[in-house]
Order: structure tokens, then C-alpha cells, then sequence
């Protein structure tokens, strides 16, 4: 298995974001994007880094609610074509997990698409259950 580790992103490391693989985000990171992102206590970014390079990330959000324990949302998680099955999903997904423990949230959720198969199976061995569910979208 090939060598990366993972790291939230914060200003003081923000800089790694300079060096991307193709495929990780949809558009090139915008600074003024990324503070706005990076300055919400609503949201986190992890990235897993490999050979200097960024190779995948995960853009989760935390939702607080006044009956119920708050969760955390992964919005994306995206891995550059050529580190794909090399685990660094799974540790993306870990790493959301424990950033949650340490700010006391215990649940995290995600969605996909029902035709992306790689996702699903791998959302299926690490889940401690699977949703039924139907998504809606609307616009502003």
C-alpha cells in the first residue's frame, strides 16, 4: 500500500493545497474560497498528502441540532484517479471520524450516487448501517 498521511487543514497549513493532484477538487482552489472555508467552525477539511502532493480530501460539515446529538456531514470526498484503492478513502473517512471524537460528535453520514459502485462497497464495509434513502435538490 502506498505511503500518505492525512491532515486537517488549517491557515497555518493551508499552503499544502498549492501542490494538487488532477481530480481532487473540481476547480482550482480559490484563496478567498478556502479562508471562508477555513475560518467556518461549521465545516472542516481534511486532505490526505502523499509524495508533497495532495491527493484526496474530505469536506465535511457539522450540523448542531436542539433535540439531538450533533453529526457530521461528509459533503465530498474525492481521491485522484491513480491513488484510488489504495485506501486513502477509507483513511479520509477514518480521519473525519476522529476529528469528530475530539470535538465530541460521535455519528458521521454521507451520500452517493446509486450508480458509483467503488463508493458503495466501500461505504458498505465501513458503515454501521445503510439508509434508504431519496435526495432532493433545489436551488436559490
Amino acid at each position: 500500500m502506498a505511503e500518505y498521511r492525512c491532515h486537517l487543514v488549517s491557515p497555518d497549513n493551508a499552503g499544502m493545497l498549492d501542490s494538487l493532484e488532477k481530480g481532487v477538487f473540481d476547480a482550482p482552489v480559490r484563496a478567498d474560497f478556502l479562508a471562508t472555508c477555513l475560518a467556518s467552525q461549521q465545516q472542516f477539511l481534511i486532505v490526505a498528502e502523499a509524495e508533497g502532493r495532495v491527493i484526496g480530501k474530505a469536506l465535511s460539515y457539522i450540523f448542531h441540532f436542539p433535540d439531538k446529538p450533533s453529526e457530521i456531514y461528509i459533503e465530498e470526498i474525492d481521491v485522484a484517479k491513480k491513488w484510488r484503492r489504495q485506501g486513502v478513502a477509507s483513511a479520509l473517512m477514518d480521519a473525519v471520524g476522529a476529528e469528530g471524537k475530539k470535538r465530541g460528535i460521535a455519528e458521521y453520514w454521507l451520500v452517493t450516487e446509486k450508480d458509483n459502485k467503488a463508493a458503495r462497497a466501500l461505504y458498505r464495509h465501513k458503515a454501521h448501517r445503510e439508509e434508504k434513502a431519496v435526495w432532493y435538490e433545489f436551488y436559490c
